[in-house]
């Protein structure tokens, strides 16, 4: 009997144990991904200016030592989402090629197992285009752009907190599967102009990212998402002579912020070198969802679980952007804290003891020289061949808008050291922000003077061109894409320049063979349709100038300049409605955009309803303050609406401000002709 109450705890413990075998506890939900990528984010701003991002290096896993591949926006990325190399995906600059079909990403990974997928981006650099949306459910991309011709440039980017505004929309969606959401902001790239009440600088980019990146983490259940924040590349800031980022490879614009928060992981440092190519299988592996090879990144989860430092590993970075102006290409491989960088003039640094990167040892070190640089041409020559690929006027000219310019066919080129021409990019740098700025008549000396610089540099050139052209020297800006396409006679932008300034002066049987040699360069280029659209609206052809404005919108849905014109051929054949509607349309794309409002003015002017004409011309010449043709057409609604004096008023100021050059002689003539037929009093 003694034994019964422990007989009955012994078979009570039993069922007990029998009990949770039969009934398993139900499996963890599965985690959901949240991933932030900062664009042009140094790892030295994760601090008191940034609080969140410092508080979630603090919560999460922060590898103190990480690098980016390449200090270019959209092969890094393709490079974070894929955990390939660029010498393996292919993209190795900007605006160039597609992302390959056959390669798997975070985005395609996570749909096949279950994920709902959706990303957010904040520039131009990673439109669908570049096939970085495979995979992904929603791809917002939606950026609207200016689409005057007399910016010159495209809007190419938007703000942090409307890319936010959009995935936190999206993320608030009631769905029962876990979701991989991918948030790129762009703000901390130049030029630097944060919202207020941030300062207008690097930092107060820096601050105004950091809040945004609040919002997200606030719209998360922290405690069943995987928060991953890391930078694409970093920014230069004046260090070894570069200005931004792209040219050199030093660290500032290679050594990147990399944090993951995951609910199970303890916080930790992890101070091994690292590529931000290792992310891509690391997160899968966190996230339970196995990543597909072949892959060059590193899956560091079982590390990371444990506890464990990563054993090191070679860090590849490089640079192809330098041959776009003619020089060398540059490639660097880091192993521990010994770094080279493979050029003209080849680098050693010690990062332990030279952080700066400021001692070249390779004349004491030429053993380690030897390893790392026999490691580098190992790496190098496996290198996927990538296709040639062209590169359209709009990504020109977004690129162009951001600072970039997109990479063009063989020129040859000096193959300087860029880090010996650093000087120059420097100053191309800040003429190309002074143009985008709407002001080319101030860059005009400074290129002039870094063309005598490098006299073989066809970009040097058509940046020079484009100043002068959009200052109205036509003439003048014509010489020099001569001479650019003598340059690069392979480059198909070239020649697009050419052909639309010697249409532009009037020349239009030139232009044609410019274009048309453009056109065999780049035959799928939306853009030549438009210019040849022009050209024949201007000999009257609107059937056939209808056709090839529809050939550039089948191209490029969301080209503003097509549906303007568009719109100005269907008005010239009396078919009103379709031509409001492409007016229409263009106003929605591009809703700074002066001519479609001025098209739009006119259209409802001519079918009597000038009263309801006049706003659309105000709003006209609020964005072109000197858009005469609109201020003409403002007077002559007015005078329809019957409103003579108000006419008669409108016509003496533009007048008054008509410039005295024969370009303007037609406005001028048709405001006298309108003056004198209103009464005697009111020409005065």
């Amino acid at each position: 009997m003694q034994n019964g109450p422990v007989l009955r705890r012994r078979i009570a413990l039993l069922l007990c144990a029998l009990f949770v075998i039969a009934c398993p506890k139900a499996p963890s939900p599965p985690l959901s991904v949240l991933f932030i990528s900062i664009d042009t984010f140094r790892a030295d701003r994760i601090g008191p200016g940034a609080p969140t991002l410092a508080r979630l290096a603090k919560e999460g896993v922060q590898f103190e030592s990480a690098d980016s591949p390449v200090p270019l926006t959209l092969p890094a990325h393709a490079s974070l989402l894929s955990g390939l190399l660029p010498l393996h995906h292919g993209l190795r600059n900007n605006g160039s090629g597609s992302f390959p079909a056959n390669c798997d990403t975070l985005a395609t990974t996570f749909r096949r197992a279950g994920y709902r997928t959706g990303a957010f981006v904040g520039s131009f650099i990673l439109d669908h285009r570049f096939g970085l949306d495979r995979g992904f459910d929603r791809y917002d991309d939606e950026i609207v752009r200016d689409a005057g011709e007399s910016s010159g440039t495209f809007e190419a980017e938007r703000r942090g907190g409307e890319v936010v505004d959009r995935a936190l929309a999206w993320l608030r969606q009631s769905h029962a599967r876990p979701f991989f959401a991918w948030v790129h902001l762009y703000d901390a790239h130049a030029p630097y102009a944060p919202p207020p009440p941030y300062p207008q600088t690097y930092d107060g980019e820096v601050a105004y990212v950091d809040a945004q990146v609040a919002r997200l983490l606030a719209a998360v259940d922290r405690g069943n998402t995987i928060v991953v924040v890391v930078g694409d590349h970093g920014e230069a800031l004046g260090e070894h002579g570069e200005l931004t980022h792209g040219l050199l490879l030093y660290e500032p614009t290679l050594h990147v912020p990399m944090i993951v928060s995951v609910p199970s992981l303890d916080p930790r440092v992890i101070r091994t070198p690292v590529s931000t190519v290792d992310l891509a299988p690391t997160v899968a592996a966190l996230a339970g969802v196995p990543f597909p090879k072949p892959a060059d990144g590193r899956d560091l989860s079982s590390d990371l679980r444990a506890g464990h430092e990563p054993t090191a590993a070679p860090v590849y970075a490089e640079t192809q952007y330098p041959a776009t102006f003619g020089w060398s290409e540059l490639a660097s491989v880091r192993l521990s804290a010994t770094k080279v960088i493979s050029g003209p003039s080849p680098e050693l640094y010690d990062l332990q003891h030279d952080p700066g990167e400021t001692v070249n040892v390779l004349v004491n070190e030429r053993r380690a020289y030897r390893d790392l640089s026999s490691r580098l041409d190992q790496l190098r020559a496996t290198a996927v061949v990538s296709s040639p690929a062209t590169v359209d006027a709009e990504t020109r000219a977004k690129l162009a808008s951001l600072g970039y310019v997109a990479p063009a066919g063989s020129t040859g080129g000096t193959k300087r050291d860029p880090k010996t021409v650093s000087s120059l990019f420097r100053t191309f740098e800040e003429a190309t922000a002074t143009i985008n700025a709407g002001r080319p008549r101030d860059a005009v000396a400074p290129l002039e003077q870094i063309v005598r610089d490098d006299p073989s540099n066809h970009v040097f050139r058509e940046t020079l061109a484009r100043a002068l052209r959009q200052s109205g020297d036509v003439p003048r800006a014509i010489a020099l894409y001569r001479q650019a396409v003598a340059l690069a006679p392979n480059d198909a932008d070239a020649w697009y320049n050419l052909a639309a300034a010697l249409e532009e002066s009037g020349n239009g049987k030139e232009g044609a063979a410019a274009l048309a040699e453009a056109a065999k360069r780049d035959p799928g280029r939306p853009e030549i349709h438009n210019i040849r659209g022009a050209a024949l609206a201007e000999a009257g052809d609107m059937t056939a100038a209808e056709r090839e404005f529809r050939a550039t919108i089948a191209g490029d849905s969301r080209n503003a300049r097509a549906y303007n014109n568009l719109g100005n051929a269907l008005r010239a054949m009396n078919r009103d409605t379709e031509a409001s509607e492409a007016y229409r349309k263009a106003i929605e794309l591009a809703p700074r955009y002066a001519d479609p409002l001025n098209g739009l003015g006119a259209l409802l002017v001519a079918g009597g309803r000038a009263r309801e004409a006049i706003p659309y011309f105000d709003a006209a010449l609020q964005i072109g303050p000197d858009y005469y043709e609109a201020q003409l057409n403002r007077a002559i609604a007015l005078q329809v609406a019957g409103d003579s004096g108000a006419a008669a008023a409108e016509l003496h100021r533009l007048l008054a401000r008509l410039p005295p050059s024969r370009e303007y002689a037609p406005q001028r003539e048709a405001a006298r002709t309108l003056l004198g037929r209103l009464s005697p009093q009111l020409r005065r």
